[in-house]
Order: structure tokens, then C-alpha cells, then sequence
């Protein structure tokens, strides 16, 4: 079975993207996002993920892209959304600090496949998403 990652494109009023910086391994910058949990719906994950990783409150407006790593057994989601509230933020275990940044600016410790959704949400690709519940 698949890992499924779910992550969030959001921009802030001067056209600059939320990105973090994640504490572990690479240490770097990444959308805010993660895994599913078990039984969990892929708004209601990147919803939890934002808010654990940067205390914003969102609201999903549509998916970007999937995208697909056959290798590592990985799918992932890109929504694209919109800051609707936020609750204080406390340092953790998993994320740095995390900031807002121009397309021009982006910083360096960025993977390949980072880079790639970033210009994708720059873009503003939708993709269809049909939710049953």
C-alpha cells in the first residue's frame, strides 16, 4: 500500500509561498504537509498538518496536482489554500521555523521535486478532486 502525503500551496497577499524548514535529516525547506493517518481524509490531513507544523487554520480551495514516486511506493497531494485563522506556535521537534517567500527567492535547501510543486502552485494548476462521504 502506498504512503500518501498531503501538502498545501498557500500564499500570502504579496504573491509569496509558505514554505518550512523541517529539523531532521536534510534539514530542508519544504510545503507544510505530511502523511495521512490511518482513516484519515486528505482535507482533514493537510488541514492537521498545517496547523501542526505552522498554528494556521486553512481552508483547502482545490487540488493542484498528484504526484507520483512508483520507487518509493509515494503518492502526494497538492491543494492549494487560504489562510482563514491562526493559534500561537511553539517550537517542536519536526519544524525549524517556517516563513513566506517570493518565487525569486526561494531558498537553496530545496529538493528537486519541492521545486517542482512550488512552480506548479506558482502556476496555479487545477486539478479535478471528487470527494464522496
Amino acid at each position: 500500500m502506498p504512503s500518501v502525503g498531503v501538502f498545501a500551496a498557500i500564499f500570502d497577499q504579496y504573491n509569496r509561498i509558505l514554505l518550512v524548514q523541517i529539523k531532521y535529516g536534510s534539514r530542508n525547506w519544504t510545503l507544510p504537509g505530511g502523511h495521512l493517518e490511518a482513516n484519515e481524509s486528505p482535507i482533514y490531513g493537510v488541514k492537521r498538518e498545517v496547523l501542526e507544523e505552522t498554528s494556521y487554520i486553512i481552508d483547502v480551495s482545490h487540488l493542484i496536482s498528484t504526484y507520483s514516486a512508483p520507487i518509493k511506493d509515494d503518492l502526494v497531494l497538492l491543494f492549494r489554500a487560504t489562510i482563514i485563522g491562526q493559534q500561537n506556535w511553539a517550537t517542536n521537534d519536526e519544524i525549524e521555523e517556517f516563513g513566506f517567500f517570493p518565487k525569486e527567492q526561494l531558498p537553496l535547501q530545496l529538493h528537486s521535486w519541492n521545486r517542482k510543486r512550488i512552480e506548479d502552485a506558482f502556476q496555479n494548476l487545477k486539478s479535478n478532486l471528487c470527494i464522496f462521504e
